[in-house]
């Protein structure tokens, strides 16, 4: 992959003074790639300039932020076979982090440049794509209440501060699921659905999950007592809680989730509200640059 390219970079506006990332714009143009770098300032920038890129010729869009730039500039290239990478510099970094993206940004570009892409699946709610891990209840809660004040100031400790909190005012949510061969009404503390495995900074809440498998994972936590509960955080946290009591998992093409009550929920850590959630897969939905595929050697 020595020709040169027509990179569009999306940039996260808080990220826009970062010297590393000034550095590597300089860097890869003087290789001989046109680059043209894009901001995002306000919610749905991401999607909005990604889709311009794809549409004005770009030979890969870049998302260069954590994990919500990245799911905006999915959305933007929604229906589109423009090649995707990723330069990791957000809090979390999940996705890119459980990919074996590097997090040093010179390094991130070297995959996009020296890689061929390949393809993985994508998931989608209620029509909206998404890569990673969309959980609803407790997780989805604390990420909502995370002030980005102090996830800029304290990194992954912000989300677990507010998780205690949490904790203290534990309520649980009734809910519907259903998937092929699988019916359930329970009332429920968390529930995640996974196309990757982590979140939260690393949490393991669908250790199975495989980009490329074709399925969704599903993890349920039933309602339980509190100190209960918070000894089964700890196990979700390293992914050993897959057959504990009231743990529900299952690997499917779809799910649909139904409440009374609008629910809190997350995409890739951006927080929003329904009472009817729609899951799917989409096998081989996007082409993205990685350095191999999960679960294989460099």
């Amino acid at each position: 992959m020595n020709s040169t390219k027509d990179i569009a970079l999306i940039l996260h506006g808080a990220r826009a003074d970062h010297p590393p990332v000034r550095r590597l714009v300089d860097w890869v143009r003087a290789k001989g790639h046109d680059v043209r770098v894009r901001v995002t300032w306000e919610k749905g920038d991401g999607e909005a300039l990604a889709r311009e890129a794809a549409a004005t010729g770009a030979d890969v869009v870049i998302a260069v932020g954590g994990d919500g730039t990245v799911n905006e500039v999915v959305n933007g290239l929604d229906r589109s076979d423009v090649a995707f990478g990723i330069v990791p510099i957000g809090t979390a970094n999940d996705f890119a982090k459980q990919v074996g993206i590097p997090l040093d940004a010179d390094h991130a570009m070297d995959v996009i440049l020296q890689r061929d892409p390949v393809r993985i699946d994508t998931a989608v709610l209620n029509g909206r794509r998404f890569l990673n891990v969309s959980s609803g209840g407790f997780g989805a809660e604390a990420t909502a209440e995370t002030p980005s004040e102090a996830k800029e100031m304290l990194g992954m400790l912000a989300y677990a501060i507010t998780g205690v909190r949490k904790l203290v005012d534990l309520a649980p949510h009734r809910a519907t699921f259903t998937a092929p061969g699988f019916d359930l009404t329970t009332e429920f503390l968390l529930f995640a659905v996974g196309n990757g495995r982590t979140t939260g900074g690393g949490t393991l809440i669908v250790p199975k999950a495989s980009v490329t498998d074709g399925l969704l994972d599903v993890c349920i936590v039933e309602a339980m007592p509190r100190a209960d509960f918070a000894k089964l955080v700890l196990r979700i946290r390293h992914g050993d809680h897959v057959g504990s009591d009231g743990v529900h998992y299952l690997q499917v093409p779809s799910l649909d989730v139904s409440a009374s009550e609008s629910i809190s929920v997350n995409i890739d850590g951006e927080p929003s509200d329904a009472r009817r959630l729609e899951y799917r897969v989409r096998e081989g939905d996007l082409t993205i640059h990685l350095p191999h595929l999960p679960g294989e050697g460099d």
